[in-house]
């Protein structure tokens, strides 16, 4: 199964599933989700994962979760630093607005996960309908008593109010998100636009080092729209191949034995272009960083080209599938980008980032307000 179909069967479940009884908001949140990833719709992903993240401690921390992290690094390899912040930007101002209402003529944020909002709505309503005057009341008290109980639902119906508004704004962008997902999967539109917008600083950028690399990646592309078993496996090779023409156009191979940023000694041989690649951002990035800024660097960037060599290698020797192959492309592609980026100094470790992505900045530079829990029962 392709990611185009794949993507497009999560859209139509998502859909016919939408309105249905007992579906929760979270499980909706969750399935677009997803299919923002299958297309690397980044922007729309960093959105939903907000919707899904607890914003009540600290408001810097929404941009040091460990699922928001990834996606925003993405973001900033695909289009660089400047883009990337406008991105975001875009993905969080649409979150705060979900997320913010007026009470009592103040804008008031609420940082919770969807799901705690739905939890506490309906435990709310279980409160309200629970809330009766007891048996025993005496005639004179029942007059008092008959206030009391009024006045907590009132309270608890201040609650629904706040929270229902909050939830239905979320529901509808994402079933907006879903439906236009939808229509460009209709149209033939794998990938959302924001990917096809970066293949155009990284095509012309493999035009420029790696002229080769780029060649083997369109070829790569072209045989995944044949889908045969055959044109599969090529098209992994060709992936693999596109690597080893990077390595050859960043670090040509010498023969000579480096040693690495971890103490170890490698020999940069023509075969060994996975040392190459990494010895090329180990010196690159040395020149500009600091010394734990590279090898946080080479402990990521090592087990994902090792990652995908074993995928990219398996096109040589056993059957590939469609999601595989699509798979090898897409991770060759972005770590085409990284590469790219680290060779022109446009890689976010090598520029400074905006000010609302910047730990010092503060509510008023883009970063969320920090929440409070849903008003209590």
């Amino acid at each position: 199964m392709t990611q185009i179909t794949k993507a497009r069967k999560l859209v139509e479940d998502a859909l016919d599933r939408f309105d249905a009884a007992g579906e929760s908001l979270a499980g909706h949140v969750r399935r677009a989700s997803r299919v923002a990833s299958l297309r690397q719709d980044y922007t729309n992903q960093l959105w939903l994962q907000m919707e899904m993240t607890d914003v009540q401690a600290s408001a810097i921390e929404l941009w040091r979760d460990p699922a928001i992290t990834p996606i925003t690094a993405q973001l900033e390899t695909l289009l660089g630093v400047e883009a990337a912040h406008k991105e975001t930007v875009v993905a969080h101002s649409r979150y705060e607005r979900n997320r913010t209402v007026i009470i009592d003529g103040q804008e008031e944020f609420y940082g919770a996960p969807i799901g705690q909002f739905e939890d506490h709505i309906a435990a709310v309503r279980s409160a309200i309908a629970e809330t009766k005057a007891p048996d025993n009341v005496a005639p004179g008290d029942t007059y008092a008593v008959l206030r009391s109980i009024d006045s907590a639902k009132a309270k608890l119906a201040e609650t629904i109010n706040t929270l229902v508004p909050i939830v239905e704004r979320v529901k509808s962008d994402v079933h907006s998100f879903l439906v236009t997902t939808e229509n460009e999967l209709e149209l033939g539109q794998a990938r959302a636009g924001i990917f096809t917008r970066a293949q155009r600083y990284v095509n012309g950028s493999l035009a420029q080092y790696a002229p080769k690399a780029l060649e083997q990646f369109v070829a790569a592309q072209d045989r995944l729209d044949d889908a045969s078993p055959e044109d599969l496996a090529q098209a992994a090779t060709s992936c693999r191949r596109m690597l080893k023409s990077l390595a050859d156009a960043l670090y040509p191979a010498t023969g000579q034995s480096v040693m690495g940023a971890d103490g170890v000694e490698r020999v940069m041989s023509d075969d060994a272009y996975r040392n190459r690649l990494l010895q090329y951002v180990s010196e690159t990035l040395g020149k500009h960083g600091q010394a734990a800024v590279v090898q946080s660097t080479l402990d990521t960037l090592g087990p994902r080209l090792e990652s995908l060599d074993k995928l990219a290698s398996k096109g040589v020797h056993s059957e590939v599938t469609a999601a595989e192959a699509e798979i090898c492309v897409v991770w060759t592609y972005l770590l085409a980008a990284d590469l790219v980026r680290i060779a022109d100094r446009s890689s976010a470790l090598l520029v400074a980032k905006p000010e609302p992505l910047r730990e010092e900045a503060g509510p008023t530079a883009g970063i969320p307000r920090a929440g409070h829990p849903p008003v209590g029962t």
